[in-house]
């Protein structure tokens, strides 16, 4: 019963693991050959039953081509400064207001030793050192610009840069406001391309109307993309920082991380929304009112990925058709995405256990509402939950120690019946049932506590709330950086390091069931897990270090007044 005891333990670890480095739900996505849809298209007039007169089969004459050079248009609001390019009347540039690109820390030194790295580095004022806000469009010079739309057919082929004319030079939203910014541009050849853009002042999402009409002569038949654009090269790519394609498709996400798209995958059917993702930022797409669509998505270089919404088409001459888009670019978070009632929340996942995560979530921004720390938040979370696991573990002490008195008769149990293992186990598990214990009792509070520990893990990993949030930024009576931001982990190793130090007091604390090869092996456990908890996210270390401290605390006081 010990050895089953001791591989319910080794289980419980073994269960840790895989749902930490196995547990998230990474979708593949399935390529498709099929082709793509027709859109629905708006047809012209229907025609008398005379022949027309030539004026009324003359389409409408084309709009003036823009004669002054691209101009850059810039759209600002309290949250974001877009500035659009008449060249394509495409995104340019993309700036939060309100997240930066990384914390104002300036390197002291450098330290590695073998596997382990760590910084000293010293805060500063991000107004003084001019820390960048978060910027979401992530191109090269040269390389094509997000929201950027072109027409590609047998015998017309428009690309995504042609000039356009803004309706207006800037525009800048009040509190409270919603305004329109529109793109014309014209091919040679008579299609008339218009892009209505429509920005709200409190959200990270705005609309897109586009329009296109033939003026031509000659009917056109081809292929509207509206091409969605960035640029990861030379970035690294970990567990807190996806980077590459997310998109719902016909109800089934799929992530395609950058670098594992070898050739272009397609999806048709109705495409809820599609975006590149950067682990607490996203830019989307979500088309509206649209049953069937063709989404692909492609890797031409190392880092450059483009997301490309296709659009079948048909226009004589004379003829228009429309499609509508809503657009997102802004961060990861949970209540805003919900909000928008699109799907995007869907974006964010937090693994197996979402369900847990969800809530935790939820009663972590409660907290720091009131402590304005979500270092504090953690902790006050972290004692509600020991309180509410307080009977299990204490069951789960009482039951060891119950198993550490018995170790002298199962010693001689042991020795009775060495050759006859049936008999032993037999009689072994007669003596627990007349002293009433359970060997596997003390393992059981560790695997109720375990999706708990999971959900939080990929909350305080993943979700946007943490990223730069603060508990203690510097070491007291010194500018030197320590726990500056919660979702990355400590920079100089303290809290992990102290964290193993519980684990190792809180072994020693145990009881043990007299077998000194599997005391040696629990031993090893303190160690293992500081190691991998050197590059956790230190608002998760706090949370296993507080625990641990609440759990040497209940485990004394169990050891010495209810037993």
């Amino acid at each position: 019963m010990e050895n089953r005891a001791l591989i319910a333990l080794a289980l419980s670890f073994a269960i840790f693991v895989f749902f930490l480095y196995f547990g998230q739900k990474i979708h593949k996505p399935v390529p498709t050959g099929a082709p793509a849809p027709q859109a629905e298209v708006k047809p012209a007039s229907p025609p008398p039953a005379a022949p027309p007169p030539p004026q009324a089969a003359r389409p409408a004459p084309s709009p003036p081509r823009p004669t002054h050079p691209s101009r850059d248009i810039t759209v600002e609001t309290s949250l974001y400064k877009a500035v659009f390019s008449e060249q394509g009347g495409a995104l340019k540039s993309f700036e939060l207001k309100k997240y930066r690109e990384s914390m104002p820390f300036t390197v002291l030194k450098q330290f590695n030793l073998g596997p382990v790295h760590f910084e000293v580095e010293r805060y500063q004022d991000p107004e003084k050192v001019g820390a960048q806000p978060k910027q979401l469009v992530r191109v090269k010079p040269g390389q094509g610009l997000p929201l950027a739309i072109s027409w590609s057919g047998e015998k017309l082929k428009v690309p995504g840069d042609i000039p356009y004319q803004a309706s207006k030079p800037a525009l800048t939203l009040q509190p409270g406001q919603t305004a329109s910014l529109k793109f014309t541009g014209v091919s040679p050849e008579g299609l008339v391309f218009t892009k209505n853009f429509t920005f709200k002042s409190d959200s990270y999402a705005f609309d897109l109307a586009i329009k296109v009409e033939n003026r031509g002569k000659q009917p056109q038949e081809g292929q509207l993309d509206l091409d969605l654009v960035a640029n990861y090269a030379g970035e690294e790519t970990s567990r807190f920082n996806f980077l590459g394609f997310h998109a719902s498709v016909n109800n089934k996400i799929d992530q395609i991380q950058t670098g594992n798209l070898k050739k272009s995958k397609t999806f048709v059917g109705k495409v809820d929304w599609a975006g590149l993702d950067e682990g607490f930022f996203m830019t989307a797409m979500v088309p509206l009112a649209a049953p069937k669509s063709v989404l692909t998505v492609k890797e031409e270089q190392p880092g450059l990925m483009d997301l490309v919404l296709k659009t079948q088409e048909k226009l004589a001459p004379g003829q228009d058709t429309s499609l509508t888009y809503t657009l997102y670019f802004g961060p990861k978070d949970l209540s805003d995405l919900k909000a928008l009632n699109l799907g995007l929340d869907k974006a964010v996942d937090f693994g197996w256990f979402h369900f847990l995560a969800v809530p935790l979530l939820y009663i972590l921004n409660f907290f720091d509402k009131y402590v304005h720390n979500y270092g504090w938040a953690i902790i006050i979370l972290t004692i509600i939950i020991r309180v509410l696991f307080f009977y299990p573990n204490h069951k789960s002490y009482k039951s060891m120690k119950d198993m550490q008195k018995l170790q002298p008769k199962v010693a001689k149990l042991r020795e009775k019946y060495k050759d006859d293992k049936e008999t032993m186990n037999k009689e072994l598990m007669a003596l627990y049932r007349t002293f009433k214990v359970n060997p596997l009792a003390g393992c059981l509070p560790m695997v109720i506590q375990l999706p708990f520990f999971l959900a939080l893990y990929n909350v305080l990993g993943y979700a946007i709330e943490l990223r730069h949030q603060p508990f203690i930024p510097t070491l007291p009576f010194t500018d030197i950086v320590w726990l500056a931001d919660l979702s990355t982990k400590d920079p100089l190793l303290i809290t992990p390091i102290v964290m193993g130090a519980t684990m190792f007091i809180q072994q020693k604390m145990t009881p043990t069931t007299g077998d000194p090869t599997q005391a040696k092996m629990m031993m090893f456990l303190p160690l293992i897990f500081t190691f991998m908890f050197l590059n956790f996210a230190s608002g998760l270390v706090i949370y296993w270090l507080v625990n641990n401290v609440l759990s040497i605390v209940q485990q004394y006081y169990t050891n010495k007044y209810l037993t």
